[in-house]
């Protein structure tokens, strides 16, 4: 089986979105016989701003890009990030959640079938 070098892809999938990209740390576990990678990025608070970009749209195309790149080697991958404080302490990034509940399934018609879109 063919392995990747999760670090150095993200590395290089992150860089160009960061103002201090030698502040970047990223870690990465391999679980249950090599089919599952969890990757975990550090970063400060601005650089994470920009990462996430209009929507979470910049940091969606790159787990979209992981996760392809994963399944051409047939692993599973996982991307978490954290938040480092001044101190250089590692928080994981929680998703808020509204208080009106999880958001609406917008559907469609295609070619006479409905179709879910997130």
């Amino acid at each position: 089986m063919t392995t990747l070098n999760y670090v150095e892809l993200v590395k290089f999938l992150v860089r160009p979105f960061l103002e201090k990209p030698d502040d970047l740390k990223v870690d990465c576990e391999v679980f249950r016989q090599n089919s599952r990678v969890w990757i975990r990025l550090a970063l400060g608070d601005e650089d994470r701003e920009r990462l996430i970009g209009r929507g979470g749209r910049s940091l969606q195309t790159i787990r979209t890009l992981l996760t392809t790149a994963a399944d051409q080697v047939q692993q599973s991958a996982f991307l978490e990030i954290y938040a480092t404080d001044s101190i250089g302490k590692s928080t994981p990034l929680r998703r808020r959640r509204s208080s009106a509940g999880p958001a609406p399934v917008r559907r469609s018609r295609s070619r006479g079938e409905s179709v879910n879109r997130y």
